[in-house]
């Protein structure tokens, strides 16, 4: 029996060179008007891509070909952390011991010696950490007032002493869990 050569090799190169571009058309890499999966090419139109950001105006339609913002929204989140926590009347009454003893203490400084300095001293002889308190003095011409803020567990305490007297309220935390805002912020 005898076998032609010629027509075996030409027959195999035609089965793989059929293979091949098949493979090709199935994968999408041969072109054609058929993607991968089956869908007509023409129908692959890109979505349009924004531009920029454009600001959402109250009473206009909302801008196309670019991403809307609500600026105002934006602006009241940013300020967001400042917001203070509202404390419960139970969470008053709790932090009414640690405000009298932070009022009794402001009454202890001479106003002779009234500054930051022995503002923190009077609160630290009363038991506060000194770590946890916020004074800041302001001389306004004749007038010394001595701002005061001290993070107790609940709350915070929120005051002032001056050469008139004293004063000191309970308050919520601000959203980020501190009662003083970072420095810079």
């Amino acid at each position: 029996m005898s076998r032609s050569v010629g027509t075996s090799a030409r027959t195999r190169a035609v089965l793989v060179a059929q293979c091949l571009i098949g493979a090709l058309l199935v994968s999408g890499c041969a072109g054609g008007l058929w993607s991968a999966n089956g869908v007509r090419r023409e129908a692959d139109e890109p979505a349009p891509q924004p531009t920029g950001a454009c600001p959402v105006i109250e009473g206009q339609p909302e801008p196309t070909g670019c991403v809307a913002y609500d600026g105002n929204a934006l602006m009241q989140g940013n300020e967001a952390y400042r917001q203070r926590r509202t404390l419960t009347d139970d969470e008053r009454a709790m932090l009414e011991p640690q405000r009298q003893a932070a009022l009794d203490a402001l009454a202890t400084v001479s106003h002779d010696d009234l500054g930051a300095t022995a503002v923190t001293g009077a609160l630290e002889d009363a038991g506060f950490d000194a770590q946890r308190v916020v004074a800041d003095a302001n001389h306004l011409d004749d007038l010394t007032v001595v701002t005061v803020i001290i993070t107790v567990p609940g709350g915070c305490l929120v005051g002032s002493a001056s050469d008139g007297g004293s004063e000191m309220d309970t308050t919520g935390t601000i959203a980020d869990g501190g009662c003083v805002t970072a420095p810079g912020h």
